[in-house]
């Protein structure tokens, strides 16, 4: 086929799907997509590979949309298209390297993020990503060493000072755990992470007081008990169309992936239409939220407290237990101020718990940190009306409890 004919085809293939030049094509799909608009944009994109199948522009938008979207598998697809038209470029490995590592595929993961280090030595993003897959992967000291690298190249790298902080805290190497968790905080003031390990890290390393003052328990996490919202005869009507919501909600899963909940089920956000009685609920963390603050910066003077945001948004999900369930040890590293309230506890939990079961817990580090001293704890009862408020790098956990009966909690995060 001569020029002529190949310019004739592809004006024809053009007139055919209605489409343009793919360049505006794709300057076209990137506003869609900056826009949140992540549908119209990947239309956008089919259409100029329509055009231009080969298009590396086109195929990276669409594996950045299909990420997005949640659509791993076709986002390594995409990925693995351009690395294989582009095998000298080193962002395109390593691009397929993130899709893969979202896709669960960690051994090719670490494949593609190491080409992409071989092709550009210094080179960060791929560090950092190649440490979070060995991670995945059990090889704790690989991830500490390109954690580390990472930070070396690019201080202040977001993530990688405080995950660093992680892996040696896994590794049993406080000292060095104290020393990544202050680095980030240098660069990251109020880092919730950071606080968090450097925490841990303190009593490790034998200064328990620095750990309290950090924690400050006795402050930060501050009760609230309250009555019925207006609309409701009494609190146990309103409590009992919060524990009817939970229980009916389509999203509630047992057990679901990457959460705390141990022998229990989850509810994703409740703060999307339909409410129900959650927007009453909504409205009560923030009455709480603004007393909150008021409290703790008056009584603590804690550093954390100035660096706090204006904050708003909410998220809101239902945590429903049953015999042995509980949480396990977590803290909300997204959220700045965080928080549970009580609708239904079962009658073990009801006046002369001497075992504290059912009671919430603060203090105590995860079981994957191998600690060698006893951590300060405090442990607080629940009761149904009862909220509480606390700073969101707060690790915190449920102690389990033994009954045939439900314990229904709702949790929030507040967010910038």
């Amino acid at each position: 086929m001569n020029r002529k004919d190949r310019r004739r085809q592809e004006k024809q293939l053009k007139k055919s799907v209605g489409l343009g030049n793919p360049v505006q094509l794709i300057k076209d799909a990137l506003a869609l997509y900056q826009a949140g608009q992540l549908g119209p944009a990947l239309t956008k994109c089919r259409n100029a590979l329509a055009i231009d199948p080969h298009h590396p522009d086109a195929l990276n938008l669409s594996g950045n949309i299909h990420m997005d979207q949640g659509h791993t598998n076709e986002s390594v697809v995409c990925f693995k298209r351009v690395a294989s038209h582009l095998p000298e470029n080193p962002q395109a490995h390593y691009n397929l390297g993130t899709a893969l590592a979202a896709n669960g595929e960690l051994e090719e993961a670490i494949i593609s993020q190491n080409r992409a280090l071989a092709l550009q030595p210094d080179y960060p993003e791929a560090l950092y990503n190649l440490a979070n897959a060995f991670r995945q992967t059990g090889e704790q000291e690989a991830a500490r060493s390109n954690y580390r690298r990472a930070l070396d190249l690019a201080p202040g790298y977001p993530g990688a000072a405080t995950n660093l902080a992680s892996v040696l805290l896994e590794l049993g190497r406080p000292e060095e755990a104290l020393n990544a968790s202050e680095e980030a905080l240098r660069f990251f003031p109020g880092d919730r992470d950071a606080l968090a390990f450097l925490a841990i890290a303190a009593s490790e390393t034998g200064d328990p007081d620095r750990a309290s003052q950090i924690l400050s328990m006795d402050d930060l996490v501050r009760p609230r008990d309250f009555s019925a919202p207006q609309g409701f005869s009494g609190l146990e009507e309103f409590n009992k169309a919060l524990t009817a919501h939970v229980l009916a909600h389509p999203t509630l899963t047992h057990e679901p992936h990457n959460m705390a909940t141990r022998d229990g089920l989850q509810t994703e956000n409740l703060a999307i239409e339909p409410k129900g009685p959650i927007q009453h609920l909504e409205d009560m963390i923030v009455e709480a939220f603004d007393e909150y603050l008021q409290t703790i910066g008056k009584v603590t003077g804690h550093p954390y407290v100035p660096l706090i945001p204006e904050l708003r948004k909410i998220d809101i999900w239902g945590t429903v237990l049953g015999r042995q369930g509980h949480q396990a040890a977590h803290m909300h590293r997204n959220a700045w101020v965080s928080g549970v309230y009580y609708a239904q506890l079962p009658d073990v939990m009801h006046g002369g718990n001497e075992d504290r079961t059912g009671w919430i817990e603060f203090g105590r580090p995860p079981d994957h940190f191998p600690c060698s001293v006893d951590h300060e704890v405090r442990m607080f009862e629940p009761k149904e009306g009862r909220m509480f408020m606390f700073p969101s790098y707060q690790y915190h956990r449920t102690i389990p409890f033994e009954s045939a009966e439900q314990r229904i909690s709702i949790a929030f995060d507040l967010l910038a």
